[in-house]
């Protein structure tokens, strides 16, 4: 009958480890064999084995010679199945002749045989055991038949044995050997079992580590997990993003320096924990990043407890809601814009009409009374503020109830160049401004109203001139570009692939405050005294109304630069 000795689960690796402990394991008994040996010679002062001590000797020293030359050729071997079976018959044959030495029948170390048993059981488990402690009793059993009949005689003369008493010793021992090997191969598959279950968990736990990684790593908000003291311990892959922030770098720092005013929601959770269902509550809180942009976040609290439901920390999970927040001021211009619409057309009306008469009045007047230098002032203020009224009146209703857009496709070149003309010859330009005109660009064309897109280049042209009431530079510039990064209006999803047209209007006027730059494009709002406040409101509009964008850059004394992005053709 052929035994299979190989191990179907068992890897290369596997059984080298195998062999190695068999070798070890050899080494180990046989220096015990040898020190208690050693030991009880120089207690009893005799020798311990007579006649054959010195054979004893010769036998272990051949037995780690050989052990040697096993672990010098064991990177040669390929088969490590038939070369660790090889050894466990040597070991056999060795502990037999060992047995010999030391007397047969008489001899303390058929006990060896049972670690060989054991390491048999080891390696090839339960077939590999029994195939040991056969050997095993088959090997003895010669052995004191042998000496039975006197064919040999391992203490130099020959004893008197019954053979009774050699088959009792034989059942004895070969009934050891049997028990030994089922314990040992119990265990050793039992240990088997236990291990492949070991492995299997650690697959599992290492796939659902792995899978419960990636979910974090895959959400769509920051998620931040602190400890007690708040320190942060981890930041995913979307917080680093959100916070521009590296995960390692922020590991060990506190919560605090990047959550300001947070200690006191923190609190509140910690309170909450040992309430089975608390409130769900969100907060808000406004972060200024490492390139000094602020950026409204939105953020929930959660503890974050260890199996034993005790408090080990916080877990905090924060969105990104700048664009939301962007969203809801829109929302709240358009319902201003929605209320002032419906206003524009009764002041239309109520006050024009009565405005243009009262005007032509005071021009009748003005004409056919004779009057001092004092009246014919007052006169000229009055038809002043009367035109800057009308004036006002016309801006108002232009930004209320602006006309329908016709788009066309219209080369932009030629409208800067016509808008800039006829900025030159206004009242706002002045010796003291330098225009700088774009110079050799190419035919950019885009999808336009060009009346509307002459009244936004008009305004942005009047507003830089304010700006710059002792004299400066305006330069005009035009191309192609993107939007990356432009956050006046919310860059939608169509448009983020499309191909943008790019008018630069630099001026290098007064500036803008970082407090008023929020509030430019809000109607009524004006830092000039004598300004309606709806000159830059008219050009957003317009500018929407193109699904274009809008994009300022300003420092105070550095003058501005308005930058408008529109769909290219």
């Amino acid at each position: 009958m052929k035994i299979n000795l190989t191990l179907p689960i068992d890897t290369h690796q596997k059984m080298l480890k195998n062999v190695k402990g068999l070798m070890l394991g050899r080494l180990i008994i046989l220096t015990l064999l040898l020190t208690i040996t050693f030991l009880f010679q120089v207690s009893e002062k005799k020798y311990f084995f007579i006649p054959m001590t010195n054979s004893f000797y010769y036998f272990i020293g051949l037995f780690y010679l050989v052990t040697i030359v096993y672990a010098l050729v064991l990177k040669k071997i390929k088969d490590l199945n038939q070369y660790a079976f090889f050894q466990i018959i040597i070991d056999h044959l060795f502990i037999t002749v060992l047995i010999y030495f030391t007397g047969g029948k008489e001899s303390f170390f058929p006990i060896t045989y049972i670690f060989s048993i054991i390491g048999s059981s080891m390696i090839f488990y339960k077939r590999g055991a029994l195939l040991s402690a056969s050997l095993s009793s088959f090997l003895y059993g010669l052995l004191l038949l042998l000496q039975l009949h006197h064919w040999i005689n391992p203490l130099g003369q020959p004893p008197i044995y019954d053979a009774s008493q050699i088959f009792y010793v034989l059942i004895i021992t070969m009934a050891t050997f049997y028990i030994v090997a089922l314990l040992s191969s119990t265990i050793s598959e039992e240990l088997k079992k236990k291990k492949k279950e070991l492995i299997q968990k650690q697959v599992d736990y290492n796939q659902l580590e792995t899978f419960n990684r990636n979910i974090i790593q895959s959400l769509d908000s920051g998620l931040l997990t602190i400890d007690l003291s708040g320190n942060i311990n981890f930041l995913n892959r979307t917080g680093e993003k959100i916070l521009g922030r590296n995960g390692e770098g922020l590991k060990d720092t506190s919560i605090y320096d990047l959550f300001p005013k947070i200690n006191q929601v923190i609190e509140q959770v910690e309170k909450k924990v040992s309430e089975p269902f608390s409130d769900y509550q969100r907060y808000e809180t406004l972060l200024t990043n490492q390139d000094g942009g602020k950026i409204y976040l939105g953020f929930s609290i959660s503890p974050l407890t260890d199996p034993q439901g005790s408090l080990i920390g916080q877990t905090l999970i924060f969105q990104d809601i700048t664009k939301f927040k962007e969203m809801e001021e829109q929302m709240k211009r358009v319902d201003k814009m929605a209320a002032v619409g419906l206003l524009a057309a009764g002041m239309a009306h109520e006050i024009r009409n009565p405005l243009a008469s009262l005007s032509g009045s005071i021009q009748m007047l003005k004409t056919e009374l004779t009057l001092d230098d004092d009246q014919r002032h007052l006169m000229e203020i009055t038809l002043r503020e009367s035109e800057r009224l009308n004036a006002l009146i016309t801006d108002f209703l232009l930004f209320a109830q602006p006309p329908q857009t016709h788009k066309t496709l219209y080369p932009l070149g030629r409208i800067l160049d016509e808008t800039l003309d006829l900025f030159l010859h206004s009242p706002s330009f002045h010796d003291g401004i330098r225009l700088l005109r774009p110079s050799d660009h190419e035919e950019i064309r885009a999808s336009i109203d060009p009346d509307q897109m002459k009244q936004a280049f008009w305004n942005l042209l009047i507003n830089a001139a304010q700006s710059m009431s002792n004299g400066g530079e305006i330069h005009v510039q035009l191309g192609k570009g993107n939007a990356w990064g432009v956050t006046t209006l919310p860059l939608s999803s169509q448009l983020r692939g499309k191909e943008w047209v790019k008018i630069s209007i630099v001026d290098s006027g007064n500036g803008i405050a970082p407090e008023e730059k929020e509030k430019i494009f809000e109607p009524f709002f004006t830092t000039k005294d004598n300004g309606t406040g709806l000159g830059l409101s008219i050009v957003h509009k317009i500018i929407e109304n193109h699904n274009g964008l809008i994009k300022v850059e300003s420092e105070l004394g550095r003058g501005s630069t308005f930058t408008i992005f529109l769909p290219a053709d």
